[in-house]
């Protein structure tokens, strides 16, 4: 059941972004987590590993530090999510360049409100969002 699977923790493997004009981002690796608990989650990165980002042909880390927290509704085979509280910050770096980003950053690309579908087997969950696909992995 898919309400089991939106219960406990899990690790961001993978996600891919489809942004304005059809381009395309992915992401994978880092220490963020997502845990699941009856109609509320809380996305965390610690800030010590980089999500390793490939944004339009070209390499670039995240590094995470700090949690978005929200609700969500679940209805059949699919969720409504909804941000709430955010602490924290993000740094994008792109080759030498380093640039600090709002939380809030991060969760408009991670924490996208709105309906998501969802698959879920083998300790693995994807969330599916309109340009926004997301790959957990049971921690």
């Amino acid at each position: 059941m898919l309400s089991d699977c939106l219960n406990g923790r899990y690790r961001l493997v993978r996600f891919v972004g489809v942004g304005e004009k059809g381009t395309y981002g992915t992401g994978q690796g880092g220490d963020v987590t997502v845990t699941f608990d009856n109609g509320s989650y809380r996305l965390r990165g610690a800030g010590k590993d980089p999500i390793k980002l490939t944004l339009a042909g070209q390499n670039a880390g995240l590094l995470v530090d700090g949690t978005i927290g929200g609700s969500y509704q679940l209805q059949g085979d699919r969720a409504s999510f909804t941000v709430g509280e955010s602490t924290g910050s993000a740094t994008l770096q792109v080759g030498p360049a380093k640039k600090s980003l709002p939380i809030s950053q991060v969760a408009d690309v991670l924490a996208q409100e709105g309906e998501a579908g969802l698959a879920c087997a083998n300790d693995a969950l994807i969330v599916t969002l309109q340009d926004l696909r997301l790959e957990l992995g049971r921690a």
